[in-house]
């Protein structure tokens, strides 16, 4: 009750401009469940629970996919997966987009139903806390909170034990009701496997997901010029004292490392934040679009609220500036899927460039602009090498023309015909993807 009351005193004490702004952006938290029969009849539905954060101030809610028919999932020739047993399912996390201001999970529920049907995973969608009422770096924070308890299969932790108890309830609640099929009911529990784990999200999701591959040293901190090279990102950093106490910390990954996990963690990146140091209406833009000057519009002037200038070129705020070859997870496969007309295409372009120079190679892929292509898109070799002990291709990069930022998450109406086509070609591949880096 008490961290209601500091949110709802906090929001009072907001300027009326950013009050009324906020009260839009946030409505569609508030969306009841039942519209996942409309936008997303596939199922499965997820159900919502709370994990505790680390400082026990507040609840991160989280929507939890089940899916119908755990038969499918990797685990199935694993001798753990006896019949007495518990079953273990593996488990993908996910972000949602935003800008940090607005998003919901809901949003994600056709993608995150799609991946537990095909994979046989659990999906965990997060809803984490959002400016202007949080700000950098909360989102971070609540990500975290969440990965450590779906890596705590033991159930050590409060989160992990929360996570585990929610689980079960649910997955006895399916059975009493007799929805579970293909012999999934013969177990009693389902657990959690970390082994096969993999990791997506989407715009500032995305950006988060990143995050929690990057392990970032102590007093990290930006450029000399936080505005400067606009087009490009930079590693470079300087002594600096201008990050709050939380931020400049040794900040390192949680992932576990490559010797104790067994498999590659496949990191799904669609149109990620990697460079928050200019403005929405600031950003470079790619040919696609309209050159025209703009004006600060609602990203622009409440991004600041969960951002402050003074934060944007850490390596957090913007983890495309980290050094990939020493801050990024030598384990995890990445999957970046970059539309052609978006504000954020520049940035994931530089960011591509930066990785290849490290050694991080993997296939390009081209779709077929008028959508009648292969159904895997088109190949053009760049990249074909390997970095330094890598066990997996690195970085594939999913070329997107014609689509727009978000394209992935808007309703089927909304959608032309070639972003229809197109993002079943990228869901398509998404779960090839994931499915190779966990062995098949």
């Amino acid at each position: 009750m008490n961290s209601y009351l500091c949110t709802l005193s906090a929001f009072l004490r907001l300027p009326f401009a950013v009050q009324w702004r906020t009260f839009l952006v946030q409505l569609p938290r508030y969306v009841p469940l039942s519209i996942l029969h409309l936008t997303s009849p596939e199922g499965p539905h997820p159900f919502v629970a709370a994990l505790p954060s680390r400082d026990d101030t507040h609840s991160i809610p989280i929507y939890v996919f089940v899916p119908p028919s755990p038969a499918s999932s990797p685990n199935d020739d694993d001798d753990t997966n006896d019949d007495a047993g518990p079953r273990k399912l593996p488990v993908h996390l996910d972000f949602h987009g935003g800008g940090f201001i607005m998003g919901s999970p809901l949003e994600q529920a056709p993608f995150c139903a799609l991946l537990s049907r095909t994979l046989g995973a659990v999906v965990v969608s997060v809803s984490y806390r959002l400016g202007p009422l949080h700000q950098f770096p909360a989102a971070i924070h609540d990500a975290e909170d969440v990965l450590a308890a779906v890596l705590d299969s033991e159930g050590a932790t409060p989160g992990g034990r929360a996570l585990k108890a929610e689980l079960q309830r649910h997955y006895s609640a399916l059975q009493q009701g007799g929805r579970q099929q293909d012999g999934a009911a013969a177990h009693s529990s389902i657990e959690l496997d970390p082994a096969h784990l993999s990791i997506s999200g989407f715009s500032a999701g995305g950006n988060l997901a990143l995050n929690l591959a990057l392990s970032i040293p102590a007093s990290a901190s930006p450029p000399a010029s936080p505005s400067a090279s606009p087009s490009s990102l930079s590693s470079s950093s300087s002594s600096s004292s201008a990050a709050a106490p939380d931020v400049s910390p040794p900040w390192p990954s949680l992932l576990p490392f490559p010797t104790a996990h067994p498999t590659p963690i496949p990191l799904l990146l669609f149109y990620p934040s990697l460079d928050a140091r200019l403005p929405h209406h600031q950003r470079p833009l790619p040919p696609c679009m309209s050159q025209e000057p703009r004006v600060p519009g609602l990203f622009s002037v409440l991004g600041p609220t969960y951002l402050p200038r003074r934060f944007r070129a850490h390596p957090r705020a913007s983890p495309g500036l980290a050094n990939p070859l020493h801050a990024l997870h030598r384990n995890v496969s990445i999957f970046l899927v970059l539309p052609e007309c978006d504000s954020l295409a520049v940035q994931s372009q530089v960011w591509v460039g930066k990785m290849r120079e490290a050694g991080w190679g993997g296939p390009v892929r081209k779709a077929d602009r008028d959508g009648d292509g292969d159904e895997k898109g088109e190949t053009d070799g760049e990249g074909e090498g390997e970095g330094e002990g890598r066990r997996n291709d690195g970085l594939e990069v999913w070329h997107a023309p014609g689509c727009r930022h978000g394209w992935t998450q808007f309703p089927e109406s909304w959608l032309g015909k070639h972003e229809k086509v197109e993002r079943r070609k990228v869901f398509a591949r998404t779960v090839d993807f994931v499915r190779e880096g966990w062995g098949g």
